[in-house]
């Protein structure tokens, strides 16, 4: 009965089923899984001599006087007062009508002799006053804590009551989902249900609460790991001499991170277990030291490195870096990326299947069914959160091959453990020695010309600048300067004398060569929207100009600062805005006064969201119907452990018949959390 379509529901029709699907609302278990966002407090009836500003509850007494005046276009004004205990509450209501005499909402008043009404109290003007409060012309029937759900027009709350109402009336169709040695931990899956819409306590909530987030986060991290359980894979050799001459010969010390990183790589490609490793760390904290050494163990033991990034510049980028890394040792590149000439490609093709190219980095391009490797060892995924599960495992799939992911995103614990549940995480927390950090200075408007003289004089000095706006194009929803009008202005008046390039994300693949041109040096200034927020390393860079700061979150702005200061160079980041709220500022001032990106996202993300972090719809957004991942983070990391031991002990799910069932009914949903799509990894049944 739970599959049925809501229409099943008295008084729901098609209309009613289409504004329920606004709600993704579709059949009963939705209804049943569609939670309360807030609830009303029923538990207690107070009287008007009771009421305090800013106390919010149910009030009952004797209505002393009623009145009702028109105003303007339609609309009517409700003013009441309720009597109790010698002491009066006032009530005013706003609504509209069109029919001559009195509203509805009046005549309903008329006729009560005593009423409850439901609302937060305010300092009026003759004294405590409830505005548009809900009114009850008898005794509610609802006790205790009354849920408050998500609406759309056409839908109230008292209608998605019902719908609550009949559906729990199935309830007896939920079937436990956790291993039993969890119930001692946990109410029981109907009881929560039951009593997350209708508690009767605050004390009941919070278990209901507790089940059913721990539930969701379970539930997730058994799908993540149930898809990309470790497998046995290729066991690498000890160092051998291609890895013992790059570390011997390295011209500078390595920091005691990368030093445990190179132990955790070590450690995990030299097991017969697949390595399954996300190296997370700031901009420039050394992380492509990590990589290099784990293409050249993979190569010592007779393997094929293949490197995904992002985009073709970064591909570049990464090119040029190994090239000059490895070539001295004799280990072959290659560059494979969308723009490689047909014949280049074929000839590519050629020496990957051949085994002649060691290390081959490119686009998603090595994804192509075409790509064929003699012998894949190792995958490398770079700046992860560009790519979905689904892309990461069908890189690692082309052979018996490890994966590293490395990513410069700083990302909080409770949400690298959504996104990449199923790796293993070393985090590089020191820079490099000698490195400075970035001078970062909050900027008044007024002060721009200031900026823009400064980065004149340093581009004069032979160094480089990025300027980054919030948009491509004027906005009449938004006072925020845009970079195509901008780029004209600034190239004509205050960096007439510079040589300006500018790049968006609408621009095609012209963005790619403005930006190759600026990574050598054949422009001064890129002014840009955030398509250079990773990845981009150009060593010359030291201004960083952001417009329209506020406009950013904190890790945005954290990653665009990360694209200068790559060398010992001092550098410097001018966040030039005029916040209008304190949040705005409290948000400027602590990108000001810290480089450490993972504090800067663990605020972001307290401030934000995990939508808006990632950027709105994301793929690999994690999205979580009662589950907060700052609230519940001990849930999170719980959850992952009983996930990891159940998958290590029972893989197949085949001892919880019960749990794959459910797993496999919200696997549409897991996939397209986890990025991977709908034929990524279903669990069959049995």
């Amino acid at each position: 009965m739970l599959a049925q379509p809501i229409t099943v529901i008295p008084r729901v029709g098609k209309r009613k089923a289409q504004l329920g699907e606004k709600l993704e609302l579709y059949t009963l278990r939705d209804v049943l899984f569609s939670f309360p966002r807030a609830y009303k407090d029923f538990t207690a009836v107070l009287r008007p001599d009771q009421a305090e500003t800013g106390q919010e509850g149910l009030f009952h007494g004797r209505i002393a006087y009623l009145s009702e005046r028109a105003l303007t276009h339609n609309r009517r004004l409700i003013q009441a007062r309720l009597v109790g205990n010698r002491r009066v509450l006032n009530l005013s209501w706003f609504t509209a009508s069109y029919r001559r005499g009195y509203s509805y909402q009046y005549q309903q008043l008329a006729k009560a002799q005593e009423l409850w009404v439901y609302g937060s109290v305010k300092a009026g003007f003759y004294g405590p006053e409830i505005v548009g409060g809900e009114f009850f012309t008898t005794m509610p029937k609802h006790h205790g804590l009354v849920p408050i759900y998500p609406l759309v027009a056409g839908i109230t709350n008292r209608m998605r009551i019902e719908w609550i109402e009949y559906a729990l009336k199935y309830l007896d169709q939920i079937k436990e989902c956790l291993p039993t040695h969890l119930f001692s931990q946990f109410i029981g899956r109907r009881q929560a249900l039951r009593a997350i819409h209708f508690p009767r306590s605050g004390t009941e909530l919070a278990q209901a609460r507790k089940r059913l987030v721990f539930e969701e986060f379970f539930l997730f991290q058994v799908s993540l790991g149930a898809v990309s359980r470790i497998r046995e894979s290729v066991r690498h050799n000890p160092d051998g001499p291609l890895t013992t001459r790059f570390l011997e010969q390295m011209p500078f010390e390595l920091t005691r991170g990368q030093l445990e990183a190179i132990a955790d790589v070590r450690r995990d490609m030299e097991s017969k277990g697949q390595m399954r490793r996300l190296i997370q760390g700031d901009v420039g904290c050394g992380k492509t030291v990590i990589a290099a050494y784990a293409c050249l163990k993979a190569v010592d033991s007779g393997g094929q490195v293949a490197v995904m990034v992002p985009t073709e510049i970064l591909a570049r980028q990464m090119y040029d870096r190994m090239q000059t890394d490895f070539a001295p040792l004799g280990v072959k590149t290659a560059l494979f990326i969308g723009k490689t000439s047909p014949k280049q490609r074929e000839e590519i093709l050629k020496k990957i299947a051949s085994q002649e190219v060691s290390v081959v980095i490119g686009t998603h391009a090595l994804i192509s069914e075409q790509v064929e490797f003699g012998n894949l060892t190792l995958a490398i995924i770079d700046e992860q959160h560009r790519f979905g599960v689904r892309q990461r495992l069908a890189l690692s799939d082309k052979g018996n091959a490890d994966l590293l992911v490395m990513s410069a995103t700083p990302i909080p614990r409770s949400l690298a453990l959504t996104l990449y549940g199923d790796l293993n995480t070393t985090i590089i927390r020191e820079l490099p020695a000698g490195r400075k950090p970035v001078d970062t200075r909050l900027i008044h408007p007024r002060q721009r010309d200031d900026v823009y003289r400064f980065v004149v004089q340093r581009v004069k000095q032979g160094e480089q600048a990025f300027v980054v706006f919030p948009l491509v194009e004027e906005s009449d929803k938004l006072d925020a300067r845009a970079a195509i009008q901008e780029m004209e202005y600034l190239s004509k008046n205050q960096l007439a004398q510079a040589r300006v390039g500018l790049v968006h994300g609408q621009m095609g693949k012209a963005k790619d060569q403005i930006m190759q041109d600026f990574y050598e040096g054949k422009l001064d200034v890129l002014v840009s929207t955030t398509v250079i927020e990773v990845g981009m390393n150009v060593l010359t860079a030291t201004v960083m100009v952001i417009e329209n700061a506020d406009r950013f979150g904190l890790a945005q702005l954290h990653q665009l600062r990360g694209r200068v200061g790559r060398t010992r160079k001092q550098a410097y980041c001018f966040l030039i805005a005029d916040p209008k709220s304190e949040l705005a500022r409290k948000r400027l001032e602590i990108i000001r006064h810290t480089n450490d990106g993972l504090r800067i996202a663990e605020e972001d993300l307290k401030l934000r969201g995990p939508g808006d972090l990632l950027g709105t719809r994301q793929s690999g957004e994690p999205w979580f119907n009662l589950a907060d991942l700052v609230r519940d983070q001990a849930l999170l990391e719980q959850a992952r452990r009983e996930a990891q031991q159940l998958i290590r002990t029972d893989p197949g799910l085949e001892q919880h018949p019960d749990l794959r069932a459910e797993i496999k009914r919200q696997q549409p949903q897991t996939a397209a959390v986890s990025g991977r799509g709908e034929t990524g990894g279903r669990i069959e049944p049995n």
